[in-house]
C-alpha cells in the first residue's frame, strides 16, 4: 500500500516505530558492514563505503539494507550537522517525501528536508558515485545559480 493511502495517525504510529527500532536498524548494517571490513562510522568522509557497501551486495530497494542505509544516512546527517526526524505529512508542499521519515533543522535554509530514503534509492538505481556526500553539501552549503547562463523566453 502506497503511503499517501494511509492516514495521518496511521502514518504517525508507522514513524513512532520507525523511531522506536532505529537503534535496531542501525546495529543491524554496521554488524553486517563489519563483517565484510566496512567502518560506519557516521562521518562524512566515510560515506563512500556506504556506497561501495551497497554495490558490493547488490542491494535492493525492497530489503533491510535498503531501509537499514537509509536510517544510517539520516543519522549522518543529524549527527553531523544537527537537525530532527520528522514524519513528512506536508502533502499539499511536499507530495514526493509525504508520509516518510525525513530530517529537518540540518540546513540554515529554513523548511529544507533531506530524505535520506530517496537519497539511497536513488544511489541504488544510479549507482552515481559520492551521490551522498553531493546530496548533502548541496543542502547543507546551498550554492546559488546564476540564471544569467540560461536563455530566456521572449515576452508575448
Amino acid at each position: 500500500m502506497s503511503l499517501d493511502k494511509l492516514s495521518e495517525k496511521d502514518l504517525n504510529e508507522k514513524f513512532e516505530n520507525f523511531l522506536f527500532n532505529m537503534s535496531d536498524y542501525l546495529e543491524q548494517i554496521k554488524v553486517k558492514a563489519n563483517r565484510q571490513n566496512f567502518i560506519f562510522d557516521y562521518s562524512i568522509e566515510n560515506l563512500n563505503q556506504v556506497e561501495t557497501y551497497l554495490i558490493d551486495n547488490n542491494t535492493p530497494v525492497d530489503s533491510d539494507d535498503y531501509n537499514d542505509i537509509s536510517t544510517y544516512l539520516g543519522e549522518v546527517v543529524r549527527i553531523n550537522y544537527g537537525g530532527k526526524w520528522i514524519c513528512c505529512l506536508d502533502k499539499e508542499n511536499n507530495s514526493l517525501y509525504y508520509g516518510f521519515p525525513v530530517i529537518e533543522g540540518h540546513a540554515k535554509v529554513k523548511n529544507l528536508l533531506f530524505s535520506p530514503f530517496h537519497i539511497v534509492r536513488s544511489f541504488i538505481l544510479n549507482h552515481k558515485n559520492n551521490l551522498f556526500i553531493n546530496a548533502i553539501e548541496s543542502q547543507v552549503n546551498p550554492q546559488k545559480i546564476d540564471w544569467s547562463k540560461f536563455p530566456t523566453e521572449p515576452s508575448v
